[in-house]
């Protein structure tokens, strides 16, 4: 199961392609994603829905695809320049 994430969490998309997960139109480099599952079933992987422009479902995708930590640094300085 996931460690780095947990369900509800904002992230955002790093890259669209890895060695698992070779379809570059699904995910949007930049876009942020909500996660909606974790399944132990699938290690390393984690539910997103995916916000076009041709696809609107749910998906499992590579983890690593995705950064929590560029959300946290984006929040911290819109705090500061405010």
């Amino acid at each position: 199961m996931s460690t780095k994430f947990e369900i509800g969490d904002r992230v955002r998309c790093i890259a669209n392609t890895c060695k698992e997960y070779n379809d570059d139109e699904r995910l949007i480099v930049g876009e942020t994603y909500t996660i909606e599952d974790i399944d132990f079933h699938f290690p390393n992987k984690i539910v997103v829905k995916l916000k076009g422009p041709y696809y609107f479902h749910s998906e499992f995708v590579p983890e690593e695809l995705f950064d929590k930590v560029s959300l946290i640094r984006e929040k911290k300085i819109n705090i500061i320049l405010k």
